[in-house]
């Protein structure tokens, strides 16, 4: 080897050795951004390698290193790339960020970044402490919905879908694009909420799959629509008379249901079927075949309703199916048939038996007595007397047939009459009780009370009484006849008065009667002159009537006002004219009648208009402007000051006298003079101060007229 080979050998070795030295500087400012449900962006900062290579671990920190000179296969969708221990390689190269893809939503990841050089296949990784890591977490996407009403029958099912979907992603979920699949591989359709409705039955998964920018998932709910049964039924055949159109009375009807189930079950082991039967005269059964007879006529729906049950605790799907029927109407109606009695008498009887329906092709009567009658009418009597049994059969045009069952009877003519009435009454006379010899009859007429057998003499006239006694249409009718004669009615007047020295004629108003009255005369006037009670008796063709008249005797009142009068103040005139009959006027208009009070000076008349005359009388009346009294010095002062000179009573009064006497009881003065009093002298001398006493005698007017009074009492003198 000359030297210049190996001096370019060694250079060789050196650089070779030089460029695989490894980085020295990490990456750094690793980012996760873009981050959504399936997908995010890795971002850093290079160090000082050629390359680098990024480990991504979901759920916990890369805890594995690259080893020298180790190639590592990177794969953007997670999961793909070179797995070492737990953490896959996602980017590999000398970029700055790579996108990753197939992460899981809602799930934490950790990154690690390692520089590296690579020199011809010859890889140095940097792996001291420092290297660049960062951890994110996916978004989530949830898809959800629900569903108004998950168990629908087929016919009509309308489904409807309300979205519930929700994201952490802070958008608005209605934003989202939604795809629907409805599990009958008919079609899909996409929106928030859906509404759907199958023309097949079956248990169908409904898939809601939500989408957005980096996120998609979807949501399952199963759904089911029931399919009814094919519903039919028929008449067993194999009975005889088991016939759409039947007879009254013998009808039966027996039914085959033939329903049968959908023609491709999908629903697994559990299907259960109800049977509904009802009919349109109410008729109802819950068997799988039905049978009935029925006791209304006409045209009969019959109903079968079947019920599909394909879940447990779920409601039934129904679907139904009718049919008409026909019963016949009866072959013979109770009120067409008629006879003529239901008991008569031994003595005369005669039955007369009818049936009047219609579609009648044969009738036959049975009477009861061993013989029977085709004829429609039939009649029939009877040779004793009791209960016989009426049977009546009729076939109608149809061949149905029908019968009634009847019954009649035959008795003894009754023994019937009554008592208690007379043959003749007269009006108004009381009630009279009559007296059948058999009771439970009934009594007709006029006035005549079946209730409470009375008969009652009313209005004038001739009345026929009947009884009449029943055993059935047996009957018996007792008569008789009586007349109520017209009672006489009149008036002697109404009760009156009578004044002194007067009479007054009494007249019964009705002339042609005998005539009684309370003195025992017997004309029809009476005149009277005194009061009293007064009655009269008229009588005709035995019948009698009384009338009474109160006559009450009055006098002409005493009227007297009094004379012309002065009365105090405050005072007044009163009045209570005692009056039996007839009215006061007053001159001043006053409409207090018989009891007067006169509070005002004025003059009054009064005048009384009396049955016996009138009278009147008439009063001036002064009312004084004040109160009458009299008012008594107790002293006097002679001293000539012209106060309480002279000892004499003030007040409105009627003066009669007045004595003065010392306290030796001598008379010192004496005055029968209105006006003049004692001036304290006796016989000119002024007497010496003292006591003295004083007799004042005087008048009041009281109710109109004066009254005498008297004061007496101690009187001073001063001096």
């Amino acid at each position: 080897m000359t030297k210049k080979t190996f001096l370019l050998l060694f250079l060789a070795v050196c650089c070779l050795t030089l460029k695989a030295q490894p980085p020295s500087v990490h990456a750094s400012s690793v980012t996760a951004s873009d981050v959504y449900c399936n997908v995010a962006t890795i971002s850093w900062s290079a160090g000082n390698g050629d390359n680098r290579v990024v480990f991504i671990q979901e759920g916990n920190a890369v805890d594995t290193f690259p080893t020298d000179n180790q190639s590592y296969t990177a794969v953007t969708a997670f999961g793909s790339g070179t797995k070492l221990k737990n953490c896959y390689t996602v980017f590999s190269g000398s970029g700055t960020s790579v996108t990753v893809t197939g992460l899981k939503k809602s799930t934490s990841y950790h990154i690690a970044v390692f520089e590296f050089n690579d020199n011809s296949g010859s890889y140095e990784y940097y792996t001291s402490a420092g290297f660049g890591v960062e951890d994110f977490k996916t978004e989530n996407i949830t898809a959800n919905f629900t569903i108004d009403d998950k168990y629908q029958c087929l016919g009509g099912n309308s489904f409807t879908f309300t979205n519930a979907s929700s994201n952490t992603l802070g958008i608005n979920p209605a934003s989202m694009t939604y795809t629907w699949d409805y599990g009958d591989k008919s079609s899909t359709t996409s929106g928030q909420n859906a509404s759907y409705s199958y023309s097949t039955g079956g248990i169908f998964q409904v898939i809601l799959t939500a989408e957005t920018v980096g996120c998609k998932t979807d949501t399952a709910i199963s759904d089911t629509v029931v399919v009814p049964w094919v519903i039919d039924f028929k008449l067993d055949t194999t009975i005889s008379g088991n016939d759409s159109v039947q007879c009254f009375g013998s009808n039966y009807f027996e039914f085959k249901n033939m329903s049968l189930p959908p023609d491709k079950p999908i629903y697994g082991l559990y299907d259960r079927t109800r049977s509904f039967w009802t009919t349109s005269y109410g008729g109802t059964g819950s068997a799988f075949d039905y049978e009935f007879g029925t006791a209304t006529p006409g045209s009969i729906t019959v109903k079968l309703v079947m019920g599909r049950q394909v879940r447990a605790g779920r409601e039934y799907c129904f679907d139904s199916f009718e049919k008409v029927y026909i019963v016949l109407p009866p072959v013979i109606d109770e009120s067409k048939v008629n006879i003529s009695d239901s008991i008569l008498c031994l003595s005369e009887n005669e039955f007369t038996f009818s049936h009047s329906g219609a579609n009648v092709a044969t009738t036959k009567w049975y009477f009861g007595d061993g013989d029977s009658s085709s004829s429609n009418p039939a009649t029939h009597s009877y040779l004793a007397s009791g209960n016989y049994e009426i049977i009546c059969e009729v076939v109608d045009v149809n061949g149905c047939t029908g019968r009634i069952v009847d019954s009649v009877g035959i008795v003894e003519t009754p023994d019937n009459y009554f008592t208690g009435l007379k043959a003749t009454y007269c009006e108004g006379d009381p009630i009279v009780d009559l007296k059948p010899n058999l009771s439970g009859g009934e009594f007709k007429g006029g006035n005549v009370s079946s209730t409470d057998s009375t008969f009652t003499p009313g209005a004038p006239g001739t009345y026929t009484v009947g009884y009449i006694f029943s055993v059935g249409s047996c009957k018996d009718t007792f008569t008789q006849v009586t007349e109520v004669l017209e009672k006489p009615f009149f008036s002697i007047g109404i009760d009156t008065i009578i004044c002194p020295n007067t009479t007054i004629n009494l007249t019964v108003d009705s002339a042609g009667l005998n005539y009684q009255w309370d003195d025992g005369s017997g004309l029809q006037n009476r005149i009277v002159s005194q009061p009293g009670t007064y009655w009269v008796i008229g009588e005709r063709n035995t019948c009698t009537f009384a009338d009474t008249v109160e006559i009450r005797g009055v006098k002409l009142p005493e009227l007297e006002l009094g004379n012309d009068t002065s009365i105090c103040g405050g005072e007044f005139l009163t009045y209570d004219i005692r009056a039996d009959a007839g009215n006061i006027v007053w001159s001043d208009g006053s409409t207090e009648g018989f009891s007067r009070t006169i509070t005002q000076s004025g003059f009054y008349k009064a005048t009384i208009t009396h049955p016996c005359g009138v009278i009147s009388d008439s009063i001036n009346v002064d009312i004084l402007p004040t109160a009458c009294a009299i008012f008594i010095p107790n002293a006097i002062s002679p001293n000539s000051d012209n106060l309480n000179e002279v000892f004499y009573p003030s007040g409105l009064f009627q003066f009669i006298s007045m004595q003065i006497w010392n306290e030796y009881g001598e008379k010192l003065f004496e005055s029968f003079e209105e006006g003049k009093g004692w001036d304290g002298t006796v016989n000119g001398v002024v007497s010496p101060g003292g006591t003295y006493y004083f007799l004042i005698r005087y008048q009041l007017p009281e109710n109109g007229s004066y009254v005498n009074k008297s004061a007496k009492g101690p009187l001073f003198l001063m001096r």
